[in-house]
C-alpha cells in the first residue's frame, strides 16, 4: 500500500496545506502523540522515524515537533520553524545522518529563549525510499509539578498546548501508556477522554512491556486485547529501547523487540498487526490515510465556507481607506447615496426593487389605513367632497366673469358640501377620540402614505371641532362683547372675539397633531438612516439629523404661531363664504314663505278668507335676527378658515421645513470638517491589520482548495 503514489500524494497534500498555515484557521486530519514526561514517548518516535530524539530531562520536548515521513527516491532531511527565516535557510536540506539532537537544541534556543515552553512548532521532514508515508506530531510531555528554577506556569502551559490538539475532532490521539502503570492512574487517558468521551479517536500505545511483573502480565494482555477498557481503534504495544540500547542500530532494536514478543505464549495472543515498531508504523500510516480520505470532503466544504465568510467580511469593510483624500471621497459618496435614497423616500418615488422588497410591509400598512378609513366612514367621503368643493371655490374666485348658470351649479355643489359637513358632524359629534392625534400602524417604509393618513386625520379633527353654538350661547357672547352699537347691529369686533374662541381650540388641536407628525417623521427618517447609512458614519449622521430637526422644529413652531396670528383677524375673498350666507338666507326666506302659505291655506280651507297677520318687528326681533345672521356667518366663515388653515399649516410646516428643506441637512453634512471624516472612515492600524490578515487567509484557503 505504501508504494501507492496516491497514498503519498494524499499525505503530501495535507502536509502542504499545513505548511501554508491553514491549521491556524481550521482543523486538519493528523496524529498527535501525547503522554507523561518519561512515559516512553521519545522511544516511540525513535522506533517509528528511525531518528534518535533527546531523552535527557533537560532537553526533552519543550515544544511541539511535527515529523513528516515521505517515501522518495532521494534520502534527505529538512527542518522548518514558521517565522524563522535564518533557521529555515540553514536547515533547508540536511543529510539524514545529521544529528537530530543539534537541530532540536538550536530550535530550543530560538523557541525557548524567553519561555520555557513554546507554542510554536518545529517541523522535521525526512525522505527516503524505504520510509512509509506518515505525519505525526510529538507534543510536550505532561508534568504535575516543577523543579527549582522552572516557571510554575509551565504545568498549565503544557496542558493548554496539548488541549488545543486533543480537543480537535480531526486529531487521532496516540496516547503513550507505560505498561507498569495502572490504567486508572494514567493522566493522558483521562485528558483524552474529556474530549473523546466515546474513545473513538484515541489509541493507547503501551510502552515498557518488559517492566511488567509476571503476575500482572495477564491483565496487560487483556488490556491489549481490548477486554478491560474498550477503545474503538484498539491498542498498540511496542518495546522501548533503554539507555543501554542507545548505541544499538534500529535493526538491532527491532530484532530484540521481536525476540521479546516471541518468547512468551501470552504475548503471542496479541495480533502481530498490533505489536512491534514495524507493525505500529504501518498501522498508523494506514489509519492516517483512511482518516484523511474520510475527512477530505468535509475539509473542502469547510474551506469553501470559511473563504466565503472572510470574503464577506472584506466586502463589509468596503474599499480600503488609507488616506484623508480617500476618506473624503468615500464620505461624499456615502452622503450623495444617502441623499438620493432619502429624498426618494420622502417624495414617494419608490423603485420597483424597493416596493418588491417591502411588499409585506405595504400590505400591512394598507390594511391599517383601510381599517382607519372604514372606522371613519362617511367622514372620508365628506372630506373628499370638501376638497372638491375647495377646487370649485378657487375656480369661482379666480373667474370673476363666469356666467350665472355656472354660479348656480357651484352654489348647488356648495350646498351639498354644507349638508355633507353637517351630516358628518352629527354622526361623529360624540366620538371625542377621533380628534386626538393618531398613531401610525405598520412600519416606516412608505412615509408619504403614512403622513397622508395623519394629514387626513388632522383635517377631520378640525372639522369635528368647528364652531357651532346654540343661539342662546351666541346671545350670551354678543351681550358680553356688546359696545355702543344699536340693537340689531353686531360689530366686527364682536364677530372676531367669538371666532377667536374657535381659533384657540383649533390651535390646540394643531399643536397636538403637528407634534405627532414630528414624532412620526423623526422616527421614520432616523430608522431609514440607521438602516441605509454607512455603519461607520451612522452615529454622526444621526447626531447631525438631531441638530437639523431641532432647527426645523423651531421654524415650524414659529410658522404655526404666525399662521394663527394672521388668522386672528377674519378675512376671506372666497366666494364660498358669501354664497353660503346667501343660500342660508334664501332657505330661511323660503321656509318663512312656506310657513305663511301654510297658514293661509289652512284658513281658506275652513271656508272663510282670513287675512294672514304678519309678525310685528320690534327691537327684540331685530336682535334675534342679527344673532341668527351672526351664527350663519360664523358657520360659513369657519368652514372657509378651517380648510385654509389645514392646507397652510401643512404646507408651511411639514412640507416646507422638512420635505423641501431636507437639503439643509445635507448641507450640514457637507460642511463637516476633515477631522470628523478621518476619525470615522480612515482605517486604524488595527483595521488595516485585520484587512491584510483576511486577505492573507483567503489566499491560503484558495491555495489549499486548489491543491485539494
Amino acid at each position: 500500500m505504501f508504494e501507492n503514489a496516491i497514498y503519498q500524494d494524499l499525505i503530501d497534500k495535507i502536509n502542504k496545506i499545513r505548511s501554508y498555515g491553514i491549521n491556524r484557521m481550521l482543523t486538519i486530519p493528523q496524529i498527535a502523540i501525547l503522554g507523561d514526561q518519561s512515559s516512553g514517548k521519545s522511544s516511540v518516535l525513535e522506533a517509528i522515524t528511525k531518528l534518535t530524539f533527546p531523552r535527557n530531562i533537560e532537553t526533552c520536548t519543550r515544544f511541539a515537533t511535527q515529523v513528516n515521513l515521505r517515501r522518495s527516491e532521494q534520502t534527505e532531511m529538512s527542518a522548518h520553524i514558521e517565522g524563522e527565516p535564518e533557521f529555515n535557510e540553514c536547515h533547508k536540506i540536511l543529510d539524514t545522518t545529521s544529528d537530530i539532537h543539534i537541530i532540536i537544541s538550536e530550535a530550543k534556543d530560538i523557541l525557548c529563549s524567553s519561555v520555557q515552553i513554546s507554542k510554536k512548532v518545529l517541523e522535521i521532514t525526512i525522505s527516503g525510499p524505504t520510509l512509509s508515508p506518515l505525519t505525526i506530531i510529538d507534543l510536550p510531555g505532561y508534568i504535575n509539578t516543577t523543579i527549582d528554577g522552572q516557571d510554575k506556569g509551565i504545568v498549565k502551559t503544557i496542558r493548554a498546548i496539548n488541549k488545543r490538539y486533543i480537543k480537535d475532532s480531526r486529531t487521532i490521539i496516540l496516547a503513550v501508556v507505560p505498561a507498569n502503570v495502572d490504567l486508572n492512574n494514567i493522566f493522558v487517558l483521562g485528558e483524552a477522554e474529556r474530549y473523546d468521551p466515546c474513545n473513538e479517536r484515541t489509541i493507547p500505545i503501551v510502552t515498557k512491556p518488559d517492566t511488567v511483573e509476571p503476575d500482572l502480565l495477564p491483565n496487560l494482555i487483556h488490556t491489549l486485547l481490548n477486554k478491560r477498557k474498550s477503545m474503538k481503534l484498539g491498542y498498540l504495544v511496542m518495546k522501548n529501547s533503554g539507555f543501554k540500547d542507545i548505541n544499538k542500530s534500529w535493526d538491532e532494536a527491532r530484532q530484540r523487540e521481536d525476540d521479546f514478543f516471541n518468547a512468551s505464549e501470552l504475548w503471542r495472543q496479541v495480533p502481530d498487526t498490533r505489536k512491534g515498531r514495524v507493525s505500529v508504523e504501518k498501522f498508523l500510516g494506514e489509519l492516517l490515510y483512511t482518516h484523511i480520505k474520510k475527512e477530505f470532503p468535509f475539509l473542502r466544504k469547510e474551506i469553501l465556507e470559511l473563504t466565503t465568510d472572510y470574503e464577506k467580511e472584506i466586502i463589509s469593510m468596503g474599499p480600503e481607506v488609507s488616506s484623508l483624500a480617500a476618506a473624503r471621497a468615500k464620505y461624499f459618496e456615502c452622503i450623495l447615496n444617502l441623499k438620493s435614497s432619502l429624498t426618494a423616500l420622502l417624495e414617494g418615488n419608490y423603485s420597483h426593487e424597493y416596493i418588491s422588497k417591502h411588499k409585506p410591509a405595504t400590505k400591512k400598512q394598507h390594511s391599517a389605513v383601510t381599517r382607519a378609513g372604514n372606522s371613519d366612514g362617511d367622514d372620508d367621503n365628506s372630506d373628499g367632497d370638501d376638497d372638491n368643493s375647495d377646487n370649485d371655490d378657487n375656480s369661482d374666485s379666480d373667474d370673476d366673469n363666469s356666467d350665472s348658470d355656472s354660479d348656480d351649479d357651484n352654489s348647488d355643489s356648495d350646498s351639498d358640501d354644507d349638508n355633507s359637513d353637517s351630516d358628518s358632524d352629527d354622526d361623529n359629534s360624540d366620538n371625542d377620540d377621533d380628534t386626538a392625534p393618531q398613531l401610525v400602524e405598520g412600519d416606516n417604509h412608505f412615509v408619504r402614505s403614512s403622513l397622508h393618513q395623519l394629514y387626513r386625520h388632522y383635517s377631520r379633527a378640525l372639522n369635528r371641532d368647528r364652531y357651532i353654538l346654540t343661539t342662546d350661547k351666541i346671545s350670551e357672547l354678543v351681550l358680553r362683547y356688546r359696545g355702543s352699537e344699536l340693537p340689531g347691529f353686531i360689530s366686527f369686533t364682536t364677530f372676531t372675539q367669538i371666532y377667536i374662541e374657535t381659533l384657540t381650540s383649533w390651535r390646540t388641536r394643531t399643536d397636538e397633531h403637528i407634534s405627532n407628525m414630528h414624532l412620526y417623521l423623526y422616527k421614520a427618517v432616523t430608522n431609514f438612516i440607521t438602516f441605509a447609512a454607512e455603519p461607520l458614519l451612522k452615529d454622526m449622521l444621526l447626531l447631525e439629523f438631531d441638530r437639523f430637526y431641532t432647527l426645523q422644529t423651531t421654524k415650524m413652531d414659529d410658522a404655526i404661531e404666525n399662521i394663527f396670528n394672521d388668522e386672528g383677524t377674519p378675512f376671506t375673498m372666497n366666494k364660498y363664504y358669501y354664497d353660503n350666507i346667501l343660500k342660508s338666507r334664501h332657505q330661511k326666506a323660503e321656509q318663512h314663505c312656506r310657513k305663511l302659505l301654510s297658514k293661509f291655506q289652512s284658513k281658506t280651507a275652513a271656508g272663510a278668507a282670513v287675512p294672514v297677520k304678519l309678525e310685528v318687528s320690534d327691537v327684540n326681533y331685530n336682535e334675534e335676527h342679527a344673532i341668527e345672521d351672526l351664527q350663519e356667518m360664523l358657520l360659513s366663515y369657519c368652514k372657509v378658515a378651517r380648510k385654509r388653515i389645514v392646507d397652510v399649516v401643512l404646507l408651511q410646516t411639514i412640507e416646507r421645513h422638512m420635505f423641501k428643506q431636507i437639503k439643509l441637512y445635507f448641507d450640514m453634512l457637507i460642511a463637516v470638517d476633515d477631522d470628523v471624516i478621518s476619525s470615522r472612515l480612515l482605517e486604524s492600524p488595527t483595521q488595516r491589520a485585520r484587512r491584510q490578515e483576511l486577505h492573507d487567509k483567503v489566499s491560503i484557503l484558495k491555495k489549499s482548495l486548489r491543491l485539494l
